[in-house]
């Protein structure tokens, strides 16, 4: 039997006007333990005063719809279950916005290096400019490597 063959159906349409392509996109699911069941320090600081991983018990998340809490619970007198599962979500809600914002920060600044990288004039170039532009490029394409040789023996004044 021959297989069928089909075209590909994407997620998101790169074609599309105004996409922009993520700088990274993290693999977990949870953003308040990332996938570890454990709550990241940074987000157990925000409701446990003086939070301190090397020295408290470790906060389990609870958030609904992530499972990896449960992966700690033989831990029983080094876990933390006092983040409930509204407080782990409130989290994880942060946790989303932070990610969006850096992302959309590194991504005004990816754009303003690339502008400051560009070569200069090139975002000025008429239509005539961008023809004599691709015509040198054909004919520095088109020139032989003998003819290179040539050319390099005589401006560096050295044969070979």
């Amino acid at each position: 039997m021959k297989l069928p063959e089909l075209s590909p159906e994407p997620i998101r349409d790169e074609d599309q006007p105004g996409y922009q392509k993520e700088i990274w996109q993290p693999s977990w699911r949870c953003f308040c333990c990332e996938d570890t069941g454990i709550v990241r320090s940074r987000l157990a600081a925000m409701v446990i005063r003086g939070y301190n991983f090397d020295r408290d018990r470790l906060p389990i998340c609870q958030a609904p719809g992530c499972k990896a809490g449960f992966n700690w619970l033989h831990l029983e007198g080094n876990i933390d279950m006092r983040l409930t599962a509204a407080v782990c979500q409130e989290l994880d809600r942060i946790s989303r916005l932070d990610w969006r914002q850096t992302t959309q920060k590194k991504l005004i600044n990816l754009k303003a290096i690339s502008q400051k990288m560009a070569m200069p004039g090139s975002g000025e170039r008429t239509e005539q400019d961008n023809r004599e532009v691709q015509q040198r490029k054909a004919e520095i394409e088109a020139i032989s490597h003998e003819q290179w040789m040539t050319m390099r023996s005589t401006y560096l004044g050295v044969d070979k």
